[in-house]
């Protein structure tokens, strides 16, 4: 009888011991970019449903969102999974039907940081 709840305890201590380690975060998350794309065309307006289609359909696409800004679309990615330019390319190639362009908006929130002057800035 008690070698039965000798084995029955080492194999509960080691279950205890394993469930009481810390164990490390799994993988740090993906990198997301905004991609603000402004929308021109007369067909733009009434293609939001489709649009939200043709974008979800790409891979690494996380979040859409219309009717933030006027006439734009706001798209998150995932970098390392696509890109700008292939969000572009896929959005256009369907758009190009309902006279529709997509293009990015190199903006305050897009643009790289400008790299700092070590000249004195001089005003008047």
């Amino acid at each position: 009888m008690q070698t039965f709840w000798c084995q029955r305890a080492i194999p509960v201590a080691l279950l205890i011991a394993a469930l009481s380690m810390s164990l490390p975060a799994a993988a740090t998350p993906p990198i997301k970019e905004r991609l603000p794309l402004t929308l021109s065309g007369s067909g733009c307006d009434s293609k939001e449903t489709q649009m939200t289609t043709v974008l979800q359909g790409i891979p690494g696409v996380t979040g859409i969102y219309f009717n933030r800004v006027p006439n734009h679309v706001l798209v998150d990615i995932a970098t390392g999974t696509t890109n700008a330019a292939d969000v572009i390319k896929r959005v256009n190639a369907a758009a190009a039907s309902w006279q529709c362009k997509v293009e990015f908006i190199e903006g305050c929130i897009s643009a790289s940081m400008p790299t700092a002057s070590a000249a004195p800035h001089h005003s008047e």
